[in-house]
C-alpha cells in the first residue's frame, strides 16, 4: 500500500508549500486507524464481495503507510486505499480538508462510454461536450484510471469507473488532457477560468409526453422536499394511464417511503439482506489454530477446531419482509427510466416493481449498491462509514455490484447524446404508447 500511495502522490504531484493544517498527530492517526479496524470486524457485511481482503494482513500495510509520515494528504490517500479494499460503495473514508485544499474543479465531467472516456460536460472553453479523452500528460487515460483505481470505493468495476472523474482530489493540479480529436487542452486547475457548464441538450425540467401519459423526473433523494414534489405531481397525475417515473442519475438519500406506497398498488417483498454475526469466536479459533498445528492436535481439538471453518465471515440472513398494497395507490401503468446512476434509496424506489412486476423498467441496470453503513465522524473533517447489510433479491440472487436489471436495455450512444437524443426516454414512450 506504501508503494501506491508514493506512487499516486507523484501521479497528482505535490504543492510546493504545503497548507495548513497538513500535518496529522500520531495519536490522531492511531484513533482513526484503530477506530476504522474496529468497525470493520463488527460491522462489514460484504465478505462475500471482497474474497481478497484480510482485516488483518491489509490492516498491517496501511499501518506501514499511515505512520510513514505525519502529512494528511499521504495519511488521507492511505486510509481511502485501506478501505477501498472492501470493494463496496457504501464503505469509505472522507476528509473535507482534503477537498478544501485538492479538490478543485478539473473543468469538465467523464463518463466511461462504449467509445472511451466521454466529456459529458464542462466549463472550459477548450473542452466541449462529446470530446473523448485518450490521455494525461501522455499517459493513457485507461492506464491513469488504473493507477488511481485502488483508491476508489465501489462495488464493481464499472461503478469505479464512473467515480474516476469525481475522485477530483487525485488527479494532478496541473496536466495536458489529450483528446481523440488530435487536441490537446492545457489544465490549470487552481488558475483556469470557469464558465457556466455546457452538457447535451437533453431535456432537464418539464418534458411533453402523449395524452395519458405523465411524467415524473426525481434526480435525488437527498432531501424530503424531493419525495415531497414528486408525491405533489404523482397526486395530479393520478387520472393518467401511464406514468413515466425517471430516476436516472438518482444517486439515492433517504428511502422514499411514501412514494412507493402511493405506487405500489399490489403486495411485494423487499430485498432480503444479512448482518454480520460477532466473529470472536472465529478470531480466537485462528489463534488456536496458530498456536496448536493441525499435526499435532487431538481428534477432539481438531474436531472442534474444524466445525468453526464454516463460521468465519459469517451472516445472520433477514427475509424481505412481504408489504401490504397500499389502498389508494396509483393503479395505472409505471414505466421507470434507471441507469447505473441509480443507487441506494433510488435502488430502494425501484426494487419493489422490480420484486411485484409493477412497473417495467427501461434503461440500463442500476449500480447495485446499498447497505445502511455505520458512520463515524471524528470532528476534524474526517469521517468513514462501513456497510453493515449486503442486500439481495427476495429470491436470494445477488444485488450487490449487479443491481437490478431492466426489462426492456436500452443505452445512450455518444451520437445520441450530441443529437440530444435520449433514446431510453423515447422507447419508454413508444411502450407506453402501445397501453
Amino acid at each position: 500500500m506504501h508503494r501506491l500511495v508514493s506512487c499516486l502522490l507523484t501521479v497528482a504531484g505535490c504543492l510546493p508549500a504545503q497548507p495548513a493544517g497538513s500535518h496529522v498527530p500520531v495519536e490522531t492517526r492511531v484513533w482513526v486507524a484503530t477506530k476504522i479496524y474496529s468497525a470493520i470486524q463488527v460491522y462489514f457485511a460484504h465478505a462475500e464481495g471482497a474474497p481478497q481482503f484480510d482485516l488483518d494482513r491489509d490492516y498491517q500495510g496501511y499501518l506501514k503507510s499511515a505512520f510513514q509520515t505525519d502529512d494528511r494528504r499521504a495519511f488521507d490517500l492511505a486510509t481511502m486505499a485501506f478501505i477501498a479494499k472492501l470493494r463496496n460503495g457504501h464503505s469509505g473514508f472522507y476528509d473535507d480538508w482534503l477537498v478544501q485544499q485538492y479538490g478543485q474543479d478539473l473543468g469538465f465531467a467523464l463518463q466511461p462510454m462504449g467509445e472511451g472516456w466521454v466529456v459529458v460536460s464542462s466549463r472550459i472553453s477548450e473542452v466541449n461536450p462529446g470530446d473523448i479523452v485518450t490521455s494525461v500528460d501522455g499517459k493513457p487515460i485507461d492506464r491513469l484510471y488504473r493507477e488511481m483505481e485502488g483508491f476508489i470505493d465501489g462495488s464493481s468495476e464499472m461503478a469505479r469507473r464512473r467515480k474516476f472523474g469525481y475522485k477530483v482530489w487525485l488527479w494532478p493540479d496541473n496536466f495536458d488532457l489529450g483528446l481523440a480529436n488530435g487536441r490537446h487542452a492545457p489544465i490549470r486547475r487552481r488558475a483556469q477560468t470557469l464558465g457556466e457548464p455546457r452538457s447535451f441538450p437533453f431535456p432537464q425540467g418539464p418534458v411533453s409526453t402523449p395524452k395519458g401519459v405523465g411524467y415524473i423526473q426525481i434526480r435525488s433523494f437527498e432531501q424530503p422536499s424531493f419525495e415531497k414534489a414528486a408525491l405533489t405531481q404523482l397526486k395530479a397525475l393520478m387520472g393518467a394511464k401511464v406514468i413515466l417515473l425517471d430516476v436516472r442519475g438518482n444517486g439515492g438519500g433517504s428511502t422514499p417511503n411514501g412514494l412507493i406506497d402511493a405506487l405500489l398498488d399490489r403486495s411485494w417483498r423487499d430485498f432480503r439482506y444479512t448482518t454480520p454475526l460477532f466473529n470472536g469466536h472465529a478470531g480466537a479459533e485462528n489463534q488456536v489454530r496458530k498456536a496448536f498445528p493441525q499435526a499435532s492436535a487431538d481428534p477432539y481439538t481438531k474436531g472442534y477446531l474444524d466445525a468453526f471453518e464454516e463460521f468465519r465471515d459469517a451472516q445472520m440472513i433477514t427475509p424481505g419482509t412481504l408489504h401490504p398494497a397500499a389502498p389508494d395507490a396509483y393503479h395505472g401503468k409505471v414505466y421507470l427510466l434507471v441507469d447505473a446512476d441509480c443507487a441506494s434509496a433510488c435502488e430502494d424506489l425501484v426494487e419493489p416493481f422490480k420484486a411485484s412486476g409493477r412497473g417495467i423498467l427501461v434503461g440500463e441496470a442500476t449500480a447495485g449498491s446499498s447497505g445502511q453503513p455505520y458512520y463515524f465522524d471524528f470532528g476534524n473533517g474526517m469521517s468513514f462509514r462501513i456497510s453493515s447489510k449486503r442486500y439481495y433479491l427476495p429470491d436470494g440472487s445477488p444485488f450487490e455490484g449487479v443491481g437490478l436489471k431492466p426489462d426492456v436495455e436500452v443505452h445512450l450512444s455518444l451520437d445520441d447524446m450530441k443529437a440530444g437524443r435520449d433514446v431510453v426516454f423515447l422507447k419508454a414512450v413508444e411502450l407506453a404508447a402501445k397501453n
